[in-house]
């Protein structure tokens, strides 16, 4: 971590590295448990009404962290020394602009990973399509992006669901991207998942390699109610099962045409 002077001297920033649907919800809750963090999900001002405009002018982020994330940020800090987003959106055109902010910290990252297959179907459950519905354009990257890592060939000939699995891929390679270029930074980058913030044993071991405060006063019990239920739970949103014995020629096509 690279330390600024002013405000953020001695303060830290944690991010996500996620395509959503992967637990970004949970960490929220659980970082909550500790203390000196400012755990938040997506706060307002959100980074989901400019996402699709930074994809083509990469200096809209950077004026939307100047005029209205920071002083939000500096805001929900307040004298708490860690302030952590787990918003899916900060991966897509925005880690740049926070890296181009002389005051701010090198934030360290987390990589929340899932199955691809299960991100997939649950994107196409809820109608979230990549480049196709409303929320899809709103929230997710399109393959007809110019700042993707990834390239998809005659992306409109291929169906929702691999669509989604498209999207996967390409946070995939953010994740590995990104992963270099915070180290570079010098920051940290820690992989975790689901699983490993429900288990105690691995929780604690994530909070130690990321160098985070113990739990707060009443954080272990709190810990403990939060693992016992399920969060962000939309499976009553979701439509109809997909034809499993699809889905693996599906995503080898998309496999097959993606550079």
């Amino acid at each position: 971590m690279v330390v600024k002077e002013g405000y953020w001297q001695d303060k830290r920033a944690l991010f996500t590295v996620t395509t959503g649907r992967s637990g970004s919800n949970l960490l929220t809750e659980v970082l909550r448990c500790r203390r000196d963090i400012c755990s938040l999900h997506e706060p307002s001002p959100s980074f989901d009404s400019l996402m699709s405009l930074t994809q083509r002018y990469p200096f809209v982020a950077n004026e939307f962290f100047l005029k209205k994330k920071k002083k939000a940020i500096e805001h929900h800090l307040g004298k708490k020394l860690i302030y952590s987003e787990s918003s899916h959106l900060f991966c897509k055109g925005f880690l740049e602009a926070w890296l181009n902010i002389d005051e701010f910290p090198i934030p360290d990252l987390v990589c929340l990973d899932r199955d691809l297959r299960k991100i997939s179907k649950s994107l196409y459950q809820l109608n979230t399509i990549p480049a196709r519905t409303w929320k899809g354009v709103r929230y997710y990257l399109s393959p007809g992006d110019e700042r993707n890592l990834t390239t998809l060939p005659d992306w409109k000939n291929f169906n929702d669901y691999q669509l989604c699995f498209w999207y996967c891929l390409e946070i995939e390679a953010r994740k590995k991207h990104y992963s270099t270029l915070i180290s570079e930074y010098g920051g940290m980058c820690i992989h975790t998942s689901i699983e490993s913030l429900a288990d105690p044993d691995s929780f604690e071991k994530f909070c130690t390699e990321l160098n985070l405060p113990g739990f707060s006063a009443f954080g272990r019990l709190r810990y403990k109610r939060i693992i016992g239920r399920m969060v962000n739970h939309k499976s009553h949103k979701k439509g109809n099962e997909l034809p499993n014995d699809q889905l693996c020629d599906w995503e080898n096509e998309v496999l097959d045409k993606i550079e």
